[in-house]
Parts: C-alpha cells; sequence; structure tokens
C-alpha cells in the first residue's frame, strides 16, 4: 500500500513537471527568450505561411574599412569609387534588442495572398513601360514594367522571391500584416529592417566579405548570382564563372543557410530596407535608423544578376523608391515596439 502511495505520488509530479514545462515553452514562444524555440510562424490566411526566425542582440562592425576596400580595388580594378565610398567609414553598431526576421525573402505567394485580401496595386501594376524598371530611372524619367510581379518575362512559382515591387509596395504589406496578425507580442510592428538590422542578420556574427567566408569564387550551394547559367541564351553578358543551377531567380531556400538561421541574404533578389541612403558616421551607434529624409533608400544583398561585388554583406545601393526592378524584392522584421 506504501509503495503504491508513493508510486501515485511520483506519477503526480512528474505531470507538475510536465505542466510547468509546457507553460515554461509557452512563454518563451511569446518572449523569444533564449531557450525557446528560435521560428515564429505566421499564419496569411488561405493556407499561407509565413516563417520568421529570432536574430540576437548584439555588437558588430557596419561598412567596409580602408584595407577591406583596397583589396576590393585589387579583386575589381573596374570598380568606380563613387560606389565603395558609400561603404566607409567602417564603425562599431549595436542591435540593442532581439528580433524577428524574414527567414526567407517575401515569396510571390505570400505577396499574392496579400493582394487577395487587400486589392492592393503595385506601382508596376498601374503604369507602363520597361520590363528593367519600374518608377524613376537615373535619369529622372518616370517609366515602369508592363510586367508586374504577377506577369513578368520569366516563369516564376508561388516559392519564389517577388520582385518588381518598390518601397512603398513592401511597405504596404508591412501595414497588412500589422492590421492582420492579431498573435503578434504587444507594441511590435512588421516593417522593413534597418539597414543596420540587415547587415548585422546577413553577417550572422561574421566579420567576413561574405557568410562564407572572403573569396567571391562562393562555389556551388551558396547563392543565386550572375553566374555561367545565362551562357548559353546570353553569351556576352557577363559573369561569374560558376553555375547555380538558375537563370533567373531561385525558390527561396534553395541554397546554404547563414549562421543565424536566414536564407537568400546573397543574391536572389535585392531586398529593400527601411533607411534612406546617407554616408556613415564613424562614432560607436546604436540602433541606427539612418537620415530622416532623402532622395534615395538603402536595398541590400544583390541578386540573381549581379556580380560577387555587389553581394558582400558591407555592398550598399541606392534607388528611388518607386524603383521596381525584377531584381528588386523584400524581407520582413518583427520588431519589439518604443
Amino acid at each position: 500500500m506504501r509503495a503504491h502511495r508513493h508510486g501515485r505520488a511520483a506519477w503526480g509530479r512528474r505531470l507538475v513537471s510536465a505542466a510547468l514545462a509546457l507553460l515554461a515553452a509557452l512563454a518563451c514562444l511569446s518572449c523569444g527568450g533564449k531557450d525557446g524555440p528560435k521560428e515564429r510562424v505566421v499564419d496569411l490566411g488561405g493556407g499561407v505561411k509565413m516563417t520568421l526566425v529570432l536574430i540576437p542582440a548584439g555588437t558588430f562592425t557596419m561598412g567596409s574599412t580602408e584595407e577591406d576596400l583596397k583589396a576590393v580595388r585589387q579583386k575589381w580594378p573596374e570598380v568606380k569609387e563613387e560606389w565603395i565610398a558609400l561603404e566607409k567609414p567602417a564603425h562599431k553598431v549595436t542591435i540593442s534588442r532581439a528580433f524577428w526576421m524574414g527567414k526567407y525573402e517575401v515569396t510571390v505567394g505570400q505577396f499574392r495572398r496579400f493582394v487577395e485580401a487587400t486589392g492592393f496595386k503595385t506601382f508596376a501594376g498601374k503604369v507602363s513601360g520597361s520590363i528593367w524598371a519600374t518608377g524613376a530611372t537615373e535619369g529622372g524619367e518616370n517609366i515602369a514594367a508592363p510586367y508586374p510581379w504577377r506577369k513578368l518575362d520569366f516563369k516564376q512559382t508561388d516559392e519564389h522571391p517577388v520582385v518588381c515591387v518598390d518601397w512603398n509596395d513592401a511597405r504596404a504589406f508591412a501595414d497588412w500584416l500589422n492590421a492582420t496578425d492579431k498573435a503578434k507580442p504587444a507594441g511590435a510592428n512588421y516593417r522593413l529592417p534597418t539597414e543596420a538590422e540587415w547587415e548585422y542578420a546577413c553577417r550572422g556574427s561574421t566579420t567576413t566579405w561574405y557568410q562564407w567566408g572572403d573569396d567571391p569564387n562562393y562555389g556551388e550551394g551558396w547563392c543565386n548570382a550572375a553566374d555561367a547559367t545565362p551562357k548559353e541564351e546570353f553569351p556576352d553578358v557577363p559573369v561569374f564563372n560558376r553555375n547555380d543551377g538558375f537563370l533567373y531567380t531561385a525558390p527561396v531556400g534553395s541554397f546554404k543557410v547563414n549562421a543565424f538561421g536566414l536564407y537568400d541574404m546573397h543574391g536572389n533578389a535585392l531586398e529593400w530596407c527601411q533607411d534612406w541612403g546617407g554616408p556613415y558616421s564613424e562614432l560607436d551607434q546604436s540602433d541606427p535608423t539612418g537620415p530622416a529624409s532623402g532622395e534615395r533608400l538603402v536595398l541590400r544583398g544583390g541578386s540573381w544578376r549581379y556580380l560577387p561585388i555587389n553581394l558582400r554583406c558591407a555592398c550598399r545601393i541606392m534607388r528611388h523608391p518607386a524603383d521596381g526592378y525584377d531584381v528588386t524584392g523584400f524581407r520582413l522584421v518583427l520588431a519589439p515596439g518604443p
């Protein structure tokens, strides 16, 4: 009889312990604690979901040092000085709070779900012009693609990154999520990543040019960029002597993941950031957000038709907010409130 009571007591303790463990796990899920899940799945409705990855707080060196830029000039003598000058001075940046970031670039299927739910029309869907760009070109001429995101001149599935979207299109998608995701933590908001958040997440605690090191000879399996794949169709186009297997965009997640659990931070689709473009400060900074205004916004990461020089973690590209090229896409962050 005594042994039976002891067995029931032990079983009860195990049950209580299991219940407490479950509560702790649920608490970690809501707060993103270090011992909890590192991913957050968002239901967009209609069977469409989006996965976010928890990016820890930390400090890193943003931009390129003079030594880095000297090596860039030696590697690519044809590079224009005004392009790489945007990457200096290198400076210390602290990301003071953890945040969630899209595990993948926003896909065609996810963007379609947003459009079907809201009736939203992208800029490229409202005007006509060139396949290569939407919005204002470098010369200020207002042109746009007759092929908006859903009707490009190359094939995409729902698993490919949405492209031909401009900065305002991406922000509209974030606004929709803020209005519809009732499960997001109190005070948190979906938005485009700041430039600092993007570079920090891309580096994944590394200090090298790319997530795999400093060698632009990235090898197979790392990213989708300008390589030997298009040689047959476009024999005169300058390409890097690699074969990633994709002529245009690739389905998201087709290549290796970085240290923070993010895919396609190099290549595939160029990604809009929240920040207006501007010069860097040499001072240490915490959670910088860029200039309050400007003419051009920052994009990061390179794309399917960019060469390795433009795939580096520190590379900055600036475009008009209405530019929605066939290489421009985005991913979102879910960041804590003030």
